[in-house]
């Protein structure tokens, strides 16, 4: 098979980059995206603006899949959020044959087995770029980096070739791996500090030059090596290139290029997107909540975790949006259950 259409369900900041990207590549495309979204690239086109160019796109774009007409060639870029894969894998399978190939553009470790249970070719993608979507029919890319793509569970082929071409020539560098699964074990640690930004209300700039943040950022991610350490799984391949925490401190090496960043360039994680739209749910549960289950299951304390999802609960509960838990107060909290445990 060769790849002829790029569909791109639930394309929001992430997907419609993605989608917009490969679109002016030449690549054809379908957005499927919320309706407000799609009249706004109906109406002006996509506006996608990267650091160091703006320009609009006439991407095709639709919020229902029951208008689009299946064919051999297509493929799908799954990209909804982890709480929403299986009603999207459903509504997949509905239409679109069990042999179409699905690429999970997704956080998380848990979208794969989901959709493997409605389709035969599931490829899951890791995506280290930082995009934002400030209003319906525009998206912002503030920080770039790579992407890797493998076969589910494991492995590499045609499809992986094809898409990871695609995706580079699309100006995402892309990479074939073959143990994906591992890799987006190693990125699940590094968006556990997802959940501290949005509480916080940070931008990850501001949290790779704030030496606190820093700090924080890193006890987090170590209490969630110390668990998948004591589960046996392995984040990061023998290169290397992969190991999330490399990223982070790659990141804090640049600090004071990020001590000034703009308000149009700062990235903030999809939970802070969610908190401050007052959305009703978040991926907490998929991604800290991964690392306090592993952590009760192989009896590994995960108290700064367990804080964290606390604080998105309790910040969706009172829908008063991101900032709720200046690190002061999270720390103490933190400090509560370390006590109690």
């Amino acid at each position: 098979m060769t790849i002829e259409r790029y569909i791109v369900y639930g394309a929001g900041a992430v997907g419609s980059v993605v989608g917009g990207l490969l679109y002016r590549a030449g690549r054809k495309v379908c957005l499927m995206a919320r309706p407000s979204h799609v009249s706004a690239i109906a109406d002006r086109g996509l506006r996608l603006e990267t650091p160091t160019e703006v320009f609009t796109l006439d991407v095709p774009a639709e919020s229902s899949v029951t208008r689009l007409k299946p064919s051999p060639g297509d493929a799908i870029l799954l990209s909804v959020k982890a709480t929403q894969t299986a009603a999207a894998a459903a509504e997949l399978a509905a239409h679109f044959p069990a042999d179409t190939p699905v690429f999970c553009l997704q956080n998380g470790v848990a979208n794969e087995p989901v959709v493997a249970t409605s389709f035969a070719n599931v490829y899951p993608v890791l995506v280290l770029f930082n995009a934002v979507l400030p209003e319906p029919g525009r998206v912002i890319l503030t920080i770039t980096d790579f992407l890797a793509v493998g076969r589910f569970p494991a492995g590499t082929d045609a499809l992986t070739a094809q898409v990871a071409a695609d995706l580079t020539v699309a100006g995402l560098p892309t990479r074939e791996h073959p143990d994906a699964m591992a890799v987006k074990w190693g990125k699940l640690i590094g968006n556990l500090n997802n959940a501290l930004l949005a509480v916080t209300d940070c931008y990850w700039q501001k949290a790779f030059a704030d030496p606190a943040m820093l700090a924080m950022m890193r006890a987090i991610m170590d209490e969630g090596l110390r668990v998948l350490a004591a589960a046996g799984i392995s984040p990061a391949d023998v290169t290397g290139r992969f190991d999330i925490r490399a990223q982070v401190e790659a990141f804090a090496a640049r600090r004071l290029e990020f001590s000034d960043t703009p308000p149009e360039q700062r990235g903030y994680p999809s939970m802070w997107q969610d908190l401050h739209f007052r959305r009703p749910e978040t991926e907490v549960d998929y991604l800290n909540g991964e690392i306090v289950r592993l952590g009760q299951q192989y009896g590994v304390p995960t108290p700064i975790n367990r804080a964290l999802m606390a604080a998105v609960a309790e910040s969706i509960q009172t829908r008063q949006g991101v900032g709720q838990f200046p690190l002061e107060r999270l720390q103490a909290r933190i400090a509560q259950g370390e006590t109690a445990s």
